[in-house]
């Protein structure tokens, strides 16, 4: 019988760990993602659509690297858009939606991209808002489990909305000097890069930055979000950009082709038995022109503002001497709608909430290429992207595309239309599915009468359930969506044709038999249990 040593085993495994820390130090390019939150695509400036606003830092990242024209989430909604990001999975797959009582599995987090990253050796930072609940412990389920924070080397976060001046909320920013949220997280930032161990002193799970290893840092906004722009109070001590920037240009702020105000909405854009239309008190601000106007400036202030920490951010990889070895990409975890239709919000799955900004630069690729990529990239292909980038191996279980080859100028056989969903039920939202190519936005609606538990839901249609509205748009004569085709006999093959399209991609989007790897405390019910067997069994998926 042969035996093992453990004690030179475990020696030999050292050396090795020790081996790969040099290798991937030495080779490697270090990461950073930074994450808006209701970010729009017509507030980057580059992109011409917005002549007020100003974003001379992002302009310049779009200049150096690449700008993604048709970027686009696949779930409208902060919590399942930004567990898609991280696992590179639909909603469908992950299971992790907003207002359900889901939270990733801690197996599920450990092949998210960050988490492969430090298993291959890299330093990993948090600084934000975090809105997708993981893990399970004696202390509770999701946010109040611990499990997201200790698994960071750098943790300077909060669970859920920050807000405008995020010392109210949580306790980890008490000891910050500023007040006001992009300030907080620009101090985060500093210290990441500062290797100050008396700031991680003051910190829960913070730890100095080793030099000798490459380190991937998420940056997370809770702006231009309502949650931090309508907490916006103009305090005195408030930095100017807050208080007075943009004020001057308030009645010039552009108002959406489409705008709608509440009190002059005759016909609701969707009938009222599929969204009954109620005014959720967080969307009042696109109730008259004045009030989103107000809205609008706030945007660009606190757009203006993230521009800004993008700025000191470049400055400091350039001072440091890393910037040629550090990837940057700027993204939103969605759009919202400012009035078009009289809708506010997100959630919907019209082009206001899908349509993002999205910057990746990767300074070791040549700028040889075209600066705007038009083919459609998703928030999907992230995580494969940034695992590609780092020449690291791309699980099966991510369903996105790596956005290496358009980069590098190869757009051959990339993909020519997309799924998107909404699996949210709360604030009488119906349950959505939407395929959309570059000339044609089909979606399709469910019956609230008919939802159930999400989990349970995440296969309604796979299983049969019929849609009770429709809706089909040619993007090309009608960006705006203001004509819906799907009641016309004369596009009767088009609409077919989406369905059956819709019909593989929720199943390709699904990903196989089993249930999401989620904890979901009303499965402790063995009703639930028999249910969910029931629902997944003989899927032929």
């Amino acid at each position: 019988m042969y035996k093992i040593s453990i004690v030179p085993l475990f020696g030999v495994l050292l050396c090795l760990n020790s081996a790969a820390a040099e290798q991937t130090s030495s080779n490697q390019p270090n990461v950073v993602l930074i994450l808006a939150d209701d970010m729009r695509l017509d507030y980057l400036a580059c992109m011409g659509m917005n002549q007020i606003v100003q974003t001379p830092n992002l302009d310049k990242l779009a200049t150096k690297g690449t700008l993604f024209t048709h970027g686009f989430v696949t779930s409208a909604a902060c919590t399942p858009s930004r567990a898609s990001i991280m696992s590179g999975q639909y909603e469908r797959r992950h299971g992790v939606t907003f207002g359900s009582d889901s939270a990733m599995t801690e197996k599920a987090f450990s092949q998210t991209y960050p988490m492969l990253l430090k298993q291959a050796g890299y330093y990993c930072g948090y600084i934000g808002k975090n809105h997708v609940p993981i893990g399970s412990s004696k202390r509770g389920t999701g946010y109040k489990s611990g499990h997201m924070d200790s698994q960071f080397d750098f943790w300077y976060g909060g669970h859920g909305h920050l807000g405008f001046y995020p010392k109210q909320r949580h306790k980890i920013f008490r000891h910050a000097k500023a007040d006001t949220q992009i300030e907080i997280l620009q101090q985060g930032t500093d210290q990441f890069f500062a290797h100050n161990p008396e700031f991680a002193k003051t910190q829960s799970f913070l730890q100095s930055r080793p030099k000798n290893r490459p380190f991937s840092l998420q940056v997370n906004f809770n702006l231009p979000h309502g949650a931090g722009t309508g907490s916006m109070k103009l305090k005195p001590s408030d930095p100017a950009l807050y208080r007075s920037a943009y004020r001057d240009q308030i009645h010039a702020m552009p108002q959406p082709d489409t705008y709608i105000a509440k009190k002059d909405i005759r016909v609701p854009r969707i009938p009222r038995h599929v969204y009954n239309g109620k005014y959720i008190s967080q969307y009042n601000y696109v109730q008259t022109p004045n009030t989103l106007r107000e809205r609008q400036v706030r945007t660009c202030q606190t757009v203006t503002g993230i521009d800004q920490l993008v700025g000191k951010l470049m400055a400091t990889l350039e001072k440091q001497g890393i910037a040629d070895n550090t990837i940057i990409i700027f993204t939103s975890d969605h759009g919202l709608q400012h009035g078009e239709h009289g809708l506010g919000g997100k959630v919907l799955l019209y082009e206001e909430s899908l349509h993002i900004p999205l910057i990746v630069y990767d300074p070791r690729i040549k700028k040889d290429r075209a600066p705007r990529v038009e083919q459609l990239a998703l928030s999907v292909d992230l995580a494969p992207t940034i695992l590609d980038l780092a020449g690291l191996p791309i699980p099966e279980i991510m369903q996105g595309r790596s956005l290496k080859p358009l980069l590098q100028g190869d757009s051959h056989s990339w993909r020519q239309d997309f799924f998107c969903e909404n699996m949210f039920m709360g604030q009488n939202y119906p349950r959505m599915e939407a395929v959309r190519s570059s000339e044609w936005k089909y979606i399709r609606y469910f019956d609230k009468k008919k939802d159930q538990h999400h989990i349970l839901s995440l296969v309604a249609s796979i299983r049969g359930e019929k849609p009770i509205y429709e809706e089909l748009f040619n993007l090309k004569v009608d960006s705006g969506e203001t004509h819906n085709l799907a009641p016309n006999p004369k596009y009767q093959s088009t609409l077919e044709k989406y369905r059956q399209r819709c019909d593989q991609l929720v199943r390709k989007a699904k990903g196989g038999n089993l249930p999401p790897d989620t904890h979901v405390k009303a499965m402790e019910n063995p009703t639930y249990k028999a249910k969910l067997r029931q629902r997944y069994e003989g899927l032929n998926l």
